[in-house]
């Protein structure tokens, strides 16, 4: 399905209130499912119809639903959108398409965006505990799990809904065309449910943050037969002008648990609910010479569990976790023994301090190791069914390196200023005097490029709990990643000694300040919370984000200690580049070197033209003029290197 967003779409960025202030977004791209797509076709699909029952919890991550099951690419398979679902892993359902773009006529008003649709299944037959034919008798039912809005920032507006359909072998739809007569499958609603609800007053409605829908099948005539197939979809509508997701990815529904079988409507299963935590106390990740000399206050005292029994009697379960430094065999274990667990849709997680607050007592062992990983391996007690093992595990990966994360990685949401030109600051503290060599940065792709403004990087020490002074600076055009939540690594050209005399109690400031008021749409974690870390100024004035709707952490990281023991390539800074004519309509773009570039030899320039998307659309040597008839209109990034300097230079360019 070929569409294109450029002509159609334009950022509009609106703040809550008449001032400019702190401003979250919805990131209006999402560069996994576009590679997902991309493989697809080289996915393995059955070949037959399924057999019941049919089950999927999604704790298999693998950015789209598995193909084994489902026969569709549009929705998103993911542990961090979902707030407090029953099984970890949801399928979420949004306004972007299956190239991980907006849906071209995404905006304000009604739009049919995601579906979720089953492979053919076997509705005619039961074939356990032995094969026969099926009847009105073998009461089938679908049931699943739902959710609106999740972590994002916005729920669905009122004109959103979600919708689950059936449709029944045999029944189709003619559709005539001016030329030609189209069958299309015959789709029966049988659900919806409206927008217009956060997910916290849903939670309290609800009393519990998922609903749990069964929708028993009775019409035994027309689905149950070889090849019946169900299928959730949304019809997504983007906020108004008073909301900060106009124009980017909102509309959010959560899928968990569907189960399509005969006779009973829950499953026998034991599962983790989240991603397994990290030990530390103040980051998700942070240098291991920092941690070493204050251990005590960085590592956490207990941990954050969620384990739900989803069945609807009592069930015993043991629970443990083991802890190892590579692949090494575990250092340590932690025994949490056996507990019986009440239903998820009684008492919600277990409180049960031993599995939801289990110890850390021990202490990662000492290394002069520049890079260590520690794996910490949480388990329950395998289960037998082999259907509901994959949420038997979880794992989190404590990565000790060159640089302090509040982030775990994952963008749900974007942050920026908005309105007016400002700064944007986040507080970090050392343990010890160690040297900032430069920042990481996650900038969300945005319809149309509006970030990609050149802005100023900088330094602050501390004054009184918030940004001091400015210690340096160092001006950049923000970069899309090819790859969904993949840093940029922007380099300070002389290292900055943070220790007690030019830094007062080890504090520092990373940021930047912006000329303009558009929102820069950094990625934002929405599952971790760094709130009282964060500092934005647009009046003179320092101001903590204090909004409970901001919760999460920006992700925005420092580099600390050794020169560069990763090796991350150094990037150098790009200059202006000049091209006309801009807006290009005749398909021929020209290109003027920067004056700074006497010296360079154009056999060694190389041409490289970015899409709104992030996407690489031209490549090639450099000539004038550069032929870009085929590309759509809409906004893109002209990248201009010179291959044996290194030197860069880029300017945006319009196609009518």
């Amino acid at each position: 399905m070929t569409k294109n967003i450029f002509a159609i779409l334009s950022i509009v960025l609106i703040s809550f209130t008449a001032f400019a202030q702190e401003i979250i977004t919805s990131p209006a791209f999402n560069p996994a499912v576009a590679e997902s797509y991309s493989n697809k076709k080289s996915a393995k699909t059955s070949s037959e119809a399924l057999r019941l029952p049919f089950y999927d919890d999604f704790s298999v991550i693998s950015v789209i639903p598995s193909p084994l099951r489902w026969t569709d690419a549009y929705t998103f398979v993911n542990t961090d959108y979902a707030k407090f679902p029953p099984s970890i892993g949801v399928v979420t359902l949004d306004a972007l398409d299956d190239k991980g773009a907006l849906y071209p006529n995404a905006g304000p008003h009604a739009f049919d965006a995601d579906y979720l649709t089953s492979a053919p299944i076997r509705l005619d037959s039961l074939f356990s505990p032995t094969k026969k034919a099926t009847t009105r008798s073998d009461s089938i039912f679908l049931s699943f799990y739902y959710q609106p809005q999740g972590r994002t920032i916005s729920p669905p507006s009122k004109e959103a809904s979600l919708i689950l359909e059936f449709h029944s072998p045999g029944e189709f739809d003619t559709i005539p065309s001016a030329t030609d007569t189209v069958i299309v499958p015959h789709w029966r609603l049988v659900w919806f449910t409206e927008g217009g609800t956060k997910v916290d007053t849903f939670a309290k409605q609800e009393g519990s943050y998922f609903k749990h829908v069964v929708i028993p099948i009775l019409d035994s005539s027309r689905y149950y037969k070889n090849g019946f197939q169900f299928r959730f979809r949304n019809i997504a509508a983007l906020a108004g002008n008073s909301q900060p997701d106009w124009r980017n990815n909102g509309s959010h529904w959560n899928i968990d648990i569907v189960w399509l079988n005969a006779g009973k409507t829950v499953q026998k299963d034991m599962a983790f609910a989240a991603p397994a935590p990290s030990m530390l106390q103040n980051y998700q990740s942070m240098p291991f010479n920092q941690y070493s000399k204050n251990f005590i206050n960085e590592l956490k005292d207990t941990l954050d569990i969620a384990i739900a029994n989803l069945y609807d009697k009592n069930q015993n379960v043991s629970y443990k976790y083991d802890v190892r430094k590579n692949s090494l065999s575990p250092f340590k274990t932690y025994d949490g023994g056996s507990y019986t667990i009440s239903p998820f849709e009684i008492d919600g997680y277990t409180t049960y301090a031993p599995f939801a607050k289990p110890p850390v007592n021990f202490l990662f062992p000492v290394s002069d190791d520049e890079k260590i990983v520690f794996h910490i391996i949480h388990t329950l007690t395998p289960d037998p069914n082999p259907l509901f093992r994959s949420n038997d595990s979880i794992q989190f990966d404590q990565l000790f390196s060159n640089y302090y994360a509040y982030d775990n990685g994952t963008a749900e949401s974007g942050i920026g200023i908005n309105g007016n030109p400002g700064s944007y600051a986040v507080q970090f503290k050392l343990n010890v005097a160690d040297t900032l060599r430069g920042m990481q940065i996650y900038f969300n792709p945005v319809i149309n490029g509006a970030n990609l403004k050149l802005i100023d990087l900088h330094v602050w020490d501390d004054s009184f709990g918030k940004p001091g002074k400015m210690k340096d600076t160092l001006g950049i055009l923000p970069t899309y990643s090819g790859n969904l939540n993949e840093f940029n690594t922007y380099w300070f050209e002389t290292p900055i000694r943070v220790d007690a005399t030019t830094f007062p109690g080890l504090i520092f400031y990373i940021g930047w300040t912006q000329t303009n008021g558009d929102n820069l749409n950094i990625g934002f974690d929405r599952y971790t919370n760094s709130q009282e870390k964060r500092f934005f100024n647009v009046n003179g004035n320092w101001e903590m984000s204090t909004d409970a709707n901001n919760y999460g952490s920006v992700m925005m990281r420092p580099i600390i200690g050794s020169a560069n023991p990763l090796n991350i390539e150094k990037p150098l800074a790009a200059e202006q580049l000049r091209i006309q004519p801009n807006p290009v309509t005749d398909g021929n773009l020209i290109i003027k070197l920067p004056a700074e570039w006497k010296d360079i030899s154009e056999n060694t320039l190389e041409v490289k033209i970015v899409s709104a998307n992030g996407s690489l659309v031209y490549s090639g040597g450099f000539s004038n003029p550069v032929n870009v008839s085929g590309l759509q209109p809409g906004f893109y990034m002209v990248l201009l290197t010179d291959t044996r300097s290194g030197r860069k230079a880029s300017a945006k360019m319009v196609i009518r």
